[in-house]
């Protein structure tokens, strides 16, 4: 009976909590990867999970088809340039100081149709988006934009990291 009411009273033993994750910490100055059409610059890293954040800098010129995130939401703060968005069958120009959420399975198409580079806080939950752009950087290493094989290897980037293709550009 001491027994019984001993192992009634005595806690359930607990789990070892996980270890935090480590705080990250970017310089300025720390060089950005290459996408081929801009840079990227990691903020979170690979393991966060739930949301991933990343300093994106558009060229002049580039452009996304419409697409859509059937599992992400996305946002976008302009930190310097301007970015052209359309979305909800409108295209806008937002400058430095611009903010966008994207909930997920909205259509949408992005690019930086001025003639600066336009700087961008990207947030996406999940962060596992983020291996999207750690792909694109191997892509361009050997296919870069204008290789024949650029095209095709995008899209395959695309049916594996939650991008839905819908169509051309639109501006």
């Amino acid at each position: 009976m001491l027994i019984l009411l001993a192992a009634l009273l005595t806690p359930p033993a607990q789990e070892a909590p996980a270890p935090a994750p480590a705080a990250v910490i970017r310089r300025a100055d720390e060089a950005a990867g290459t996408i081929g059409v801009g840079q990227v610059a990691y903020l979170t890293p690979p393991e966060a999970g739930a949301m991933g954040q990343l300093l994106l800098i558009e060229g002049p010129g580039y452009r996304t088809p419409i697409h859509v995130h059937h599992r992400m939401d996305e946002s976008f703060y302009v930190l310097s340039g301007q970015l052209t968005l359309h979305v909800g069958g409108q295209t806008r120009v937002l400058g430095a100081g611009d903010y966008v959420f994207i909930p997920r399975g909205t259509p949408h198409a992005q690019g930086n149709q001025g003639q600066e580079p336009t700087r961008l806080l990207m947030s996406v939950s999940s962060g596992d988006f983020l291996g999207f752009f750690r792909a694109r950087e191997e892509l361009v290493k050997t296919s870069p934009p204008g290789h024949p094989d650029y095209g095709p290897r995008m899209y395959a980037l695309s049916d594996v990291y939650d991008v839905e293709n819908l169509g051309d550009p639109p501006f």
